[in-house]
């Protein structure tokens, strides 16, 4: 048996799939010539010693343990160069030694025939239903029940297969036909490929740990698993009954109760230890038989005790080798089942680790809203104390609204998780005793999946600094927005803004100038406080532009004076602005990009001002142009974010909802109101700006 690892033998080792066998060459290296020579040898060693124990005046042996070397020979040799090469030296071997111990050349021909078709058959078996055993090439020992069956049914149905061939060879060499014959074979050459296999899978297992340099120790330990009492009695002990039980004992009967002594051994001792066993008691049970002694002596035909006697240390293998893999089995799983236990609580107390070190709060509840997790920071947040124990939802009875009202239960947001409902940065307030100012704690909650036994999780963390900040900065951002509406004959104007956090990227404008007044409605991309800044200093380059009248060359000079900020920030200003005429109502305007402009008549139909350039910051350079159109009396110009279109459906055919909105509709304030009733500014995603203007009818 060779011993290149092909996979692995400790006992965590996978049973699944093996690994992809190598590329076969074209030619056969030393190594693998030394191996065919090698088995060519023990295949003549075991050939000469199954040829000893020939049946008087036939041509047929009573013990064959060729027929179990000639598989190894496969199996050690699978996947190798030139696969031709192990049938013909197998053949050949075999024929050479019976035509060499005085059988007829037919005789040993089909001898050898036989004897390679059973190995084929065998090998075949094998490499189609224990791929691991295959792939393994001898290095390993059969290590799933399933395998071992396979194992077994491989060694029948070959010595079935090649029976008729025996009894031609019989019959060739000049004796009759016999059943007898058929049954020897069977039985011999079956149990010695159990037996002799699974003795050589052991060996090669323990090559290829020895080439490993394992201490002798190890390897002691590695044939008894620490168990040297358990071992001495199955391979001393045992084989010692035998011998006593055989030369005392003829009767067949009670042949059956050794039994027992390898049940004992395959459900104490690991497989490689019971293989050895069931090895001596088999060698010890046929040699005795051999000799005439033993309870299989009873039978009137040596033929038929050297077989029975064969069947018996088969089935002895089998019961054996069946428990002791099985054992095994449980072994390497319950190894498994501990080792994954000891990284599920590795992994377990790291997780609380960081779930403990975590600078948010965690809140986990089951199904049933009960506790199960809570971190310190989540009792430090929530009750003023750093505990992990939560006591119901007593923990949550200092929550309110940002309003100061009370939260109901069916709002609190881990209850809005349990009912499939995603939370996302709910702020409220937690008022924990002694305390002198309440705190504001921004909620996260998603539902756990059922498969995990449902609940919820809840993330916590403490916004109080920031929303405090952001409450300030919305305060300078409202006070840079027009504080009072102007008053200008002839035109009605109101303007409303919801930003989507504490400030936004959104601002709007109007200046009185002679003859009318200025609109602009800008929208920086993006949104916080990073927007805000940059609508601040549009703002402010606006309003240091000095010619008011020319909307146009306002907007080019505002795009140069920017042109450096926009670039280093990566973003980009859409704007509308416009000059009305109070007088005459005549709009000139100039849309960079904006494109959401509408002048609705007092029925509701709506025209679209369109953009008339691309938004500032996009291509800084050519000059602005500056569009005309005109607002009858009783119309609405009606300005607005993207953050509107994309609240109504997000393509321009939802435009035509603000026309429908504002009709109907005697001031600038009820026009303004009418467009943001149309989405939800409670929870906006993007900033929601509307600049309404009607002329006086």
């Amino acid at each position: 048996m060779t011993t290149e690892p092909q996979v692995g033998e400790g006992a965590g080792a996978p049973d699944a799939a093996p690994p992809p066998l190598p590329r076969i060459r074209r030619r056969p290296s030393a190594g693998d010539l030394r191996l065919v020579l090698l088995f060519t040898l023990l295949t003549v060693a075991a050939s000469l010693l199954g040829r000893a124990t020939r049946v008087p005046d036939a041509e047929v042996s009573l013990v064959w343990p060729a027929a179990g070397v000639s598989v190894l020979w496969l199996v050690a040799r699978a996947r190798r160069p030139w696969p031709w090469l192990d049938p013909l030296a197998l053949a050949l071997s075999t024929g050479v030694v019976v035509g060499a111990t005085g059988a007829s050349l037919a005789t040993a021909v089909i001898g050898a025939l036989a004897a390679t078709v059973q190995a084929v058959v065998c090998a075949w078996v094998l490499a189609r239903r224990a791929p691991s055993v295959w792939a393994a090439r001898g290095t390993q020992q059969l290590r799933r029940v399933p395998e071992l069956w396979w194992f077994v049914l491989g060694a029948a149905l070959s010595s079935a297969v090649s029976a008729p061939l025996v009894e031609l060879a019989v019959v060739v060499g000049g004796e009759p036909w016999t059943w007898r014959t058929a049954l020897l074979w069977c039985a011999r050459n079956t149990v010695a490929i159990i037996g002799i296999g699974t003795l050589g899978f052991t060996l090669g297992a323990w090559l290829h740990r020895r080439a490993a340099r394992h201490t002798a120790q190890e390897r002691v330990e590695w044939w008894t698993e620490g168990k040297g009492a358990d071992y001495l009695a199955a391979l001393l002990l045992a084989p010692l009954l035998y011998v006593v039980w055989f030369v005392q004992v003829d009767w067949l009967a009670v042949v059956f109760p050794l039994i027992g002594l390898t049940v004992w051994a395959g459900s104490r001792l690991p497989t490689r230890s019971v293989v050895l066993h069931t090895t001596v008691c088999g060698v010890v049970a046929i040699q005795l038989t051999l000799a005439g002694s033993g309870p299989f002596s009873e039978l009137p035909d040596p033929t038929a005790q050297v077989a029975i006697a064969q069947l018996y240390v088969g089935l002895v293998t089998v019961i054996g080798l069946a428990l002791a893999i099985a054992r095994d089995e449980r072994v390497r799983l319950v190894a498994d089942l501990q080792t994954a236990r000891d990284r599920a609580q590795e992994q377990a107390t790291l997780l609380a680790t960081v779930v403990d070190t975590m600078s948010e709060g965690v809140r986990v509840v089951d199904a049933t809203g009960r506790v199960v997790v809570r971190n310190p920071t989540a009792g430090l947040l929530l009750t003023g104390r750093p505990t992990s124990q939560a006591d119901g939802d007593s923990d949550l009875a200092h929550l309110a609204r940002l309003d100061g009202s009370p939260v109901p239960d069916a709002e609190l947001p881990f209850r809005r998780a349990l009912a499939g409902e995603q939370v996302r940065d709910a702020d409220l307030l937690v008022r924990v005793p002694g305390a002198t100012e309440p705190r504001i704690v921004t909620f996260s909650a998603s539902p756990l999946p059922a498969g995990a036994g449902g609940g919820a999780v809840t993330v916590l963390r403490d916004v109080t600094v920031e929303r405090t900040e952001l409450r300030r900065a919305a305060q300078v951002q409202a006070s840079l927005l027009p504080s009072r509406v102007l008053d200008v004959p002839g035109l009605d104007l109101a303007a409303r803004f919801v930003p989507a956090g504490s400030v936004g990227g959104d601002f709007y404008d109007w200046q009185a100038v002679t003859d009318g007044l200025v609109v602009t409605l800008a929208d920086v991309m993006g949104k916080g406080p990073a927007a805000a800044i940059l609508a601040a200093t549009t703002r402010s380059v606006l309003h240091a532009q000095p010619a008011l009248h020319d909307v146009a060359g306002t907007l080019v000079a505002t795009e140069r004076a920017m042109t450096a900020d926009l670039a280093n920030a990566g973003a980009f200003v859409t704007m509308f602005r416009a000059f009305v005429d109070a007088a005459d109502g005549q709009v000139s305007y100039t849309d960079a990009g904006h494109g959401l402009s509408l002048i609705v008549g007092e029925d509701g139909t709506a025209r679209r001002l369109s953009a008339t350039g691309l938004p500032l910051g996009i291509a800084p350079g050519p000059d602005r142009v500056t569009a005309r159109a005109r607002l009858a009396p009783g119309e609405l110009l009606v300005t607005f974010s993207d953050g509107v279109l994309d609240a109504l459906g997000g393509s321009l055919g939802d435009l035509d909802q603000v026309g429908h909105a504002v009709r109907g509709t005697r001031t600038a304030e009820q026009a303004a109101d009418a467009v943001l009733s149309l989405v939800d500014p409670r929870h906006p995603a993007d900033d929601l700006t509307v600049v309404a203007l009607r002329r006086a009818a």
